[in-house]
């Protein structure tokens, strides 16, 4: 915490493993702590190796508003209500606003909807397929 209102969450990436998409926080708690109580979230990217039991910090950046970070390199997966994940390389735009990132959150939000609910009408339907196999 940088003060009352303003959370600062660090993102670190060890370069020489094959990591997946980080979780960088569900969009409940991002929905609460940014819109709702209107509150400042940034995040600080840190990549970095291991060399001899040594942690050398390759690259990393200041703190960066959530409303600064692109939907182009952000995605939301399941998790709970969902979780914003970085899927790409860090693309950050200083002038987008937090209504135009508000925005962009509910396309994607549209997109993991459709997503989730086209998963869930598939599994269902095995469970209606094997009801006609239970005596």
């Amino acid at each position: 915490m940088l003060n009352s209102s303003h959370a600062v969450n660090v993102k670190s990436n060890n370069v020489d493993k094959q990591n997946y998409s980080p979780n960088m926080i569900s969009i409940k708690r991002m929905h609460e702590w940014v819109y709702k109580e209107n509150k400042q979230l940034s995040f600080v990217f840190v990549d970095y190796e291991v060399k001899n039991s040594e942690i050398n910090v390759i690259n990393d950046t200041a703190p960066i508003p959530i409303e600064h970070i692109s939907w182009e390199c952000l995605s939301i997966e399941a998790q709970g209500y969902g979780a914003i994940q970085k899927v790409g390389e860090l693309v950050v735009n200083p002038k987008q606003t937090k209504r135009q990132f508000y925005e962009g959150f509910l396309t994607e939000y549209q997109k993991f909807r459709n997503k989730e609910e086209s998963k869930h009408a598939k599994f269902s339907s095995t469970f209606l397929k094997d009801l006609d196999q239970i005596k």
